[in-house]
């Protein structure tokens, strides 16, 4: 008799559903959603729209959205679930990407699924050019053709780049939004008596 009994009670507890004392669960079992980009590649340098939308059986307050990716904090920010958007301006190169989770905010086991990914190339990458060892002059011409500006000027006693380009900030190679500056720190002798050997 007790065996049969432990035998019901164990099946009764088998077949209760998880969620069955935690409605914001059912919501985070069940949902689904979309996560898409415009404009799609990215463009570097330039607004993207990050678009979501998401929907589940009895979703209520105590379920939400995390995103993860380039343009959201997810320590910080959640959304309801549903739809929305959200302008993001892409500072990556390569490829980024974004996740749509749905959490369970009431739940003491923190259930989150992931809904949807999406990936995106990124294309009108600029990258600072060397401008080591040029005039000012120089440095200043090529620089505009790669889309910058000249930023702050300062001097360095260099005996080997004396009225050139001795230091550049930030560094040749490096992805930089187009329109941004670039620091200069052209060579000086140094002062007398000393002389460059």
């Amino acid at each position: 008799m007790t065996l049969v009994m432990v035998a019901l009670l164990a099946t009764a507890f088998a077949v209760t559903p998880a969620y069955a004392d935690d409605p914001g669960l059912n919501c985070a079992v069940s949902a689904t959603g979309s996560l898409s980009v415009s404009p799609s590649p990215v463009v570097f340098g330039q607004n993207a729209q990050v678009l979501w939308g998401a929907d589940g059986v009895d979703c209520g307050a105590e379920d939400a959205l995390r995103i993860t990716g380039p343009g959201f904090d997810p320590a910080t920010e959640i959304f309801p679930v549903g739809g929305g958007s959200h302008p993001v301006f892409i500072t990556s190169t390569g490829t980024v990407t974004w996740n749509l989770t749905v959490i369970d905010l009431s739940s003491d086991t923190a259930y989150s699924r992931v809904l949807a990914s999406v990936a995106v190339p990124v294309t009108g990458v600029s990258v600072v050019p060397n401008v080591l060892g040029d005039s000012q002059d120089q440095a200043a011409r090529a620089l505009s053709a790669a889309g910058y500006v000249v930023g702050e000027v300062g001097t360095v006693v260099d005996c080997d780049n004396v009225n050139r380009v001795s230091r550049q900030s930030p560094s040749a190679g490096t992805p930089l939004v187009p329109g941004s500056s670039v620091a200069l720190t052209i060579g000086t002798k140094p002062a007398r008596p000393r002389l460059c050997q």
